[in-house]
């Protein structure tokens, strides 16, 4: 009799260790992605500053293009994405385009995340 008068308040010891795993599983899934994200938003970023300051610190040729891409990686310790793009030469314009790949591990997966921006700078006319 005693026993059917209290009733069980709270989450019991098994929803708890639930919760704290997948808990755990969020947390560990988002320590690699946000790294990853952060750096693809700075690639943006570094592309928007190159769409941007083209207006008045133009750059007239792909030597000059991959010599301020390198600078701005290295700014923002990027260093490893030195080789991670490519310069085309294209009509009346450059084409800088950022192509790479990461992967994130889901404990029973890995899975391939491709990374892929670009920019177009429009040259002057001579």
């Amino acid at each position: 009799m005693y026993r059917s008068l209290q009733s069980q308040r709270g989450a019991s010891f098994i929803a708890t260790l639930i919760v704290l795993a997948v808990l755990a599983y969020v947390v560990y899934v988002g320590m690699q992605y946000v790294p990853q994200f952060i750096e693809s938003q700075s690639i943006g970023s570094i592309l928007y500053s190159m769409e941007d300051t083209q207006r008045s610190e133009p750059v007239e040729n792909t030597d000059e293009a991959r010599d301020k891409v390198i600078r701005l990686l290295q700014m923002n310790n990027m260093d490893d994405m030195t080789d991670k793009f490519a310069i085309m030469n294209e009509n009346y314009g450059l084409t800088i385009t950022f192509d790479y790949d990461r992967t994130l591990d889901l404990l029973f997966e890995k899975k391939k995340m491709h990374y892929e921006k670009s920019a177009h700078l429009n040259l002057r006319a001579r």
